[in-house]
């Protein structure tokens, strides 16, 4: 499994730090908007970005966690090849000379057991 070392965590902050008002202008957020999506709060989303304080590993997977499900800058991210392959490939647990999957599905049939698994869920609580 891609293991990161300490300096490259710490490369891949700062490469998310110079992208960060970029990425909040794609998705149309405050500061205080993305704070409240990824439980940080809006002083330390303009410390960071003003480089008052320095991103920790802990912001930057979440930040990345909101960026992923949002399209626009989903391909910002990919497009600029920003924290590049191996933050994909340690997060899904990938070894080094397996490439990471840049596009990850949910099958059909998957969605619809979690639905009805909900369903019955809900009857039970009734």
């Amino acid at each position: 499994m891609v293991e990161l070392s300490a300096a490259e965590k710490k490369a891949m902050c700062e490469e998310m730090t110079a992208h960060l008002p970029k990425i909040r202008k794609l998705l149309s957020l405050t500061q205080a908007d993305l704070g409240n999506l990824t439980g940080l709060s809006r002083v330390t989303i303009s410390q960071i970005e003003s480089g008052k304080v320095q991103m920790t590993w802990l912001h930057l997977n979440a930040i990345m966690f909101i960026c992923t499900v949002n399209r626009r800058s989903k391909e910002y991210i990919f497009a600029n090849n920003i924290l590049g392959p191996r933050y994909l490939q340690f997060v899904q647990g990938k070894d080094e000379n397996i490439p990471p999957d840049y596009n990850v599905t949910v099958r059909t049939e998957m969605i619809k057991a979690y639905q009805e698994m909900l369903k019955n869920q809900t009857r039970s609580e009734e």
